[in-house]
């Protein structure tokens, strides 16, 4: 019988997601046992009919074990996102050289953030190899967002949930103070001001409504703001 205390640690991405989407979805089921039938499916990775299968003793033993899902998500932003022993992406905390154009994807996948968990975490990571047991950055692609949103599936959602978290409480802050900057920044693309401010202050609300209040110090605060500062001289 698996330790309630170490669930959280072994569920991934997709699974969250699924189990999200069961308890968003009640009223298609009929009864709690079709729930609870489900969501044991989805956390031990057993198809609808080896559930029907199983014995009531070991149904109710499974069962029982499903009362961690009450329980605090506990954990901490990572360094570092594992997938297998060959392939990792470190996580991209410096909000200020991602290019410009994931900040427009990000708004787009936080209009459904828990379906879109995995789509969120491929913008802000850079994928590494192992090879002869030493790690090897390599350049962020583009027209790899797919793959790289299809290995975060697998990936540890503790994991996955806090770092994204901590990243947005970063990124909401460094928005705030460089509204100035993606406004000019849209404004090269041929968007007129008016339509940039919008679109700045629809992104601003759209982390609000997804991620947990600043709960950074005002000193990090103070160090974006003249990060950003020094970055619009350049410009």
């Amino acid at each position: 019988m698996q330790n309630q205390d170490t669930m959280w640690k072994k569920i991934n991405v997709w699974q969250y997601q699924q189990i999200y989407n069961v308890y968003s979805s009640k009223d298609k089921y009929l009864t709690e046992i079709e729930i609870d039938s489900k969501l044991v499916s989805i956390v031990n990775n057993l198809t609808d009919t080896q559930v029907d299968s199983l014995p009531l003793k070991e149904f109710m033993e499974l069962k029982k074990i499903l009362e961690f899902l009450n329980q605090p998500i506990e954990g901490k932003p990572v360094k570092y996102i594992k997938i297998n022993k060959t392939k990792r992406y470190k996580i991209n905390y410096d909000v200020s050289k991602m290019p410009f154009a994931r900040y427009i994807e990000s708004k787009v996948f936080s209009e459904d953030l828990y379906n879109n968990l995995h789509k969120l975490a491929a913008t802000m990571v850079i994928p590494q190899k192992r090879i002869l047991g030493i790690w090897f950055k390599q350049k962020y692609d583009a027209s790899k967002h797919q793959e790289y949103s299809d290995d975060m599936l697998t990936a540890k959602f503790i994991d996955v949930y806090h770092s994204l978290v901590f990243f947005y409480q970063i990124y909401r802050n460094w928005i705030e103070v460089s509204q100035d900057y993606m406004v000019n920044k849209m404004m090269q693309t041929g968007m007129t001001q008016e339509k940039a401010k919008e679109a700045v202050q629809s992104l601003c609300n759209t982390l609000d409504g997804s991620i947990q209040p600043n709960l950074l110090p005002n000193t990090k605060i103070a160090q974006l703001r003249k990060r950003m500062n020094l970055a619009q001289s350049n410009v």
